[in-house]
């Protein structure tokens, strides 16, 4: 087993290799001197900063967390010690604290906390939950939220990984972000409370909204106290407004590494790609592309882009190349993003809020130093038929026509709640699939925050959208009804805008 030391966490950055051993010294430890740590499986890795991972001591299985920045690592190991401590002696359910201390080395402090066998995170639990399911695990959490606020405690690092499932049990992690507000006797003000509940539930999908009223008024009546507005448009307003940033703050990683996606950069690539591809055939594919789409079959062979369905690792994917027309047209290319690069960024963001498109797994910039050249788009192959054709052939008055008018008018309003526009609405880039109307070709796509740009290229989305069916005038009526009934509805988000 490797034995590993400050100097090799802040070197392996996420290739540190388990199982190894560390050598640490407990805090307040009489005579027992220096212990050996087991890491065993890694968790989690922020390069240069920390590393949580399960690990073997004293014979049982505990959760380790080794911070490592420098100089830093000092003041990151009591802000969680001190945050624990405050959960627990709050009676807010989280994992016991049983030592801290150092490395050997004196460059990396530690702490061991219980591991809970048989946990599962929030995350996890929501992806198989049906929907009654779900709200009662969200009321579980809620009424863990209003808990921490209650006792004068915020956890700002409010993500879905941080709540732990067991046995009905919600139990709060990842203690370094907690917030604490000792001198108000009424626990955390209530703007800020509403601003990490409506951070909380930002995670979610669109569609989970319709539950945003009744949870808030169940947050409310955990808080009898705390003197918060009846009007949930507010909330809801500031939900939106919560995602919205937090879409920002992601779509801004979406091109380096993390630990989701893998990140390369050198002098003729610019690659970042989904973790869970990584195999020999993949970087096979990074080295000759075109070779896959030769292999593959053509979608579409156009002068601007070409699209087929490629095989790696015996699975199907769909490939673009954005190909290069003309000197001009490379000219022109250098200055603003690739086509690539656009639809990385906006398939992204669409998965986010909850709106079905086609998985983005790889994006990949040929270049000529910061020079961009050809570019690629790898995501995966969703099978279906293009909505103006299934809708062709179908009765207007059939199931298939209002499930399909019901999914648009509910798509349309997330773009609208979220400044989207698609930028060519033809009915042929919309796939109708087992997971719903999928969104395609989205090299077009951008958010625009400036309200009257925003309503004149809207209404230009929605006019394409129309015109789709111009020469059916029955099925044009059933559309033109639709829109209407969307420009005329204000749901209570629009309300508290």
């Amino acid at each position: 087993m490797q034995a590993i030391n400050t100097s090799t966490l802040l070197l392996g950055g996420r290739r540190l290799e388990f199982p190894a051993s560390v050598e640490l010294r407990l805090d307040n430890s009489v005579g027992e001197g220096t212990q050996t740590l087991e890491l065993v499986e890694l968790f989690r890795v922020l390069p240069k900063k920390r590393i949580v991972a399960l690990a073997r001591w004293q014979g049982s299985l505990v959760v380790a967390k080794l911070f490592f920045a420098r100089g830093r690592w000092e003041q990151h190991l009591q802000r969680e010690i001190q945050g624990v401590n405050a959960l627990d002696s709050a009676g807010i359910k989280t994992a016991e604290l049983l030592g801290s201390g150092t490395l050997v080395d004196g460059r990396c402090g530690f702490l061991l906390l219980r591991y809970i066998e048989d946990g599962e995170s929030l995350g996890q639990n929501w992806g198989r939950a049906a929907t009654q399911e779900r709200v009662t695990l969200l009321q579980r959490v809620v009424s863990l939220i209003a808990d921490c606020h209650e006792r004068g405690l915020l956890q700002n690092d409010i993500h879905l990984d941080n709540f732990l499932l067991k046995d009905g049990t919600v139990y709060l992690l990842d203690a370094g972000d907690l917030e604490r507000y000792p001198h108000n006797p009424d626990g955390v003000d209530g703007v800020n409370s509403l601003r990490n509940l409506a951070l909380f539930l930002a995670q979610f999908p669109v569609s989970n909204d319709s539950l945003a009223a009744g949870l808030y008024e169940y947050y409310r009546q955990q808080r009898p106290s705390a003197d918060l507005s009846e009007d949930i448009a507010v909330f809801a307003a500031l939900l939106r407004k919560k995602r919205a940033l937090r879409l920002k703050l992601v779509l801004k990683k979406l091109y380096r590494e993390t630990s989701a996606n893998a990140y390369r950069r050198d002098w003729n690539h610019y690659i970042v790609y989904e973790r869970s591809l990584e195999s020999a055939q993949l970087q096979d594919f990074l080295r000759a592309p075109d070779a896959y789409i030769e292999r593959g079959k053509i979608i579409k062979a156009g002068r601007s882009a070409t699209v087929a369905i490629v095989e790696i690792d015996a699975k199907q994917y769909v490939l673009k190349r954005y190909n290069i027309k003309s000197l001009w047209h490379r000219i022109r290319r250098q200055f603003r993003p690739s086509r690539a690069w656009v639809c990385w960024r906006n398939a992204h963001m669409l998965e986010m809020l909850g709106v079905t498109t086609a998985k983005p797994l790889l994006m990949m910039e040929w270049r000529f130093g910061s020079l961009r050249r050809e570019a690629y788009f790898l995501c995966e192959y969703l099978p279906g038929e293009d909505a103006l054709h299934l809708l062709k052939k179908e009765p207007i008055n059939s199931p298939a026509w209002s499930r399909a008018l019901n999914q648009f008018k509910a798509l349309f309003a997330t773009m609208r709640d979220y400044s989207i526009v698609h930028g060519d609405m033809k009915a042929t880039n919309f796939l109708v699939t087992e997971k719903g109307l999928a969104v395609l070709d989205l090299d077009g796509m951008y958010q625009e925050f400036d309200t009257g740009h925003f309503a004149k290229a809207r209404a230009k989305d929605l006019q394409r959208f129309a015109k789709n069916w111009e020469d059916e005038p029955a099925q044009a009526q059933m559309v033109q009804t639709m829109l209407t009934q969307l420009q005329e509805e204000s749901d209570y988000f629009t309300k508290g805008s």
